[in-house]
């Protein structure tokens, strides 16, 4: 946990404690203890820690080590993305630039992309940082000349992938906003805790499943890219009942 804050901090050097304090409602001298290794946080300190710093692989491997009841809680919660493998800490940082967004992304689909594509959206520059990927090994050449993302089953932590979704919207069609090329959509409504609970398992279960029926089906097979994203997340700081909602 340590490790965790002082990562934080080497990437802000004007914040300090106080502020991770602010972040993580996690009193500051319980933060002080913990940075100058002395006690044994509680799980929930440590759950607030790791998910207000983003840092959700950090949390498993620590509750796997040292409360393997939550772990294997945890485990069942996400089990709809073990297969996905989190992205090496040395390559993390081309998954969250600007730079190398789109190359990945579009080398990421069934169908890879290929030089002209590149090309025709980024420039020379672009086929530049393709060719950077391939020599990091993350996009793969294949003997077609066309070009693959070495893992297309990749998850980043939630920090990371908050990072990504901000930079998608850079791609967003904002002047086809409700034609059939492209669209967003919003819905907010009213329902009790079952009703949440129903909604988590309908985004993370059935939506995968029905979404894979199509992207595995040989018959829908082709070269046009798109992005698709389906995010739920909690919002409201305030609830009648005083739970997070």
């Amino acid at each position: 946990m340590k490790n965790c804050i002082d990562s934080y901090l080497s990437k802000r050097p004007n914040l300090n404690l106080q502020n991770i304090e602010d972040k993580t409602t996690v009193a500051y001298t319980t933060l002080r203890r913990i940075h100058n290794l002395k006690g044994n946080p509680q799980p929930e300190t440590v759950i607030r820690i790791f998910n207000a710093l983003g840092e959700d692989e950090l949390l498993y491997k620590y509750m796997n080590e040292f409360h393997q009841d939550i772990a294997k809680v945890m485990n069942m919660n996400f089990s709809h993305n073990q297969e996905y493998q989190f992205v090496e800490e040395k390559s993390r940082s081309y998954f969250t630039s600007e730079d190398y967004f789109l190359i990945l992304n579009l080398a990421s689909t069934n169908s890879g992309t290929t030089v002209e594509e590149v090309s025709h959206h980024l420039g020379a520059i672009g086929v530049e940082r393709l060719n950077l990927l391939v020599s990091e090994g993350l996009i793969i050449a294949d003997k077609s000349g066309r070009f693959i993302g070495a893992n297309h089953n990749f998850k980043l932590s939630f920090a990371e992938t908050k990072k990504r979704i901000k930079m998608s919207m850079k791609y967003y069609r904002l002047d086809e906003a409700g034609s059939i090329h492209n669209w967003m959509s919003f819905q907010t409504e009213s329902i009790n805790t079952d009703g949440l609970k129903a909604l988590k398992k309908l985004n993370q279960k059935h939506f995968n499943e029905r979404k894979d029926q199509i992207y595995n089906n040989p018959m829908y097979n082709g070269d046009i890219k798109h992005y698709t994203a389906s995010v739920s997340s909690t919002f409201l700081p305030y609830a009648e009942k005083g739970e997070l909602q």
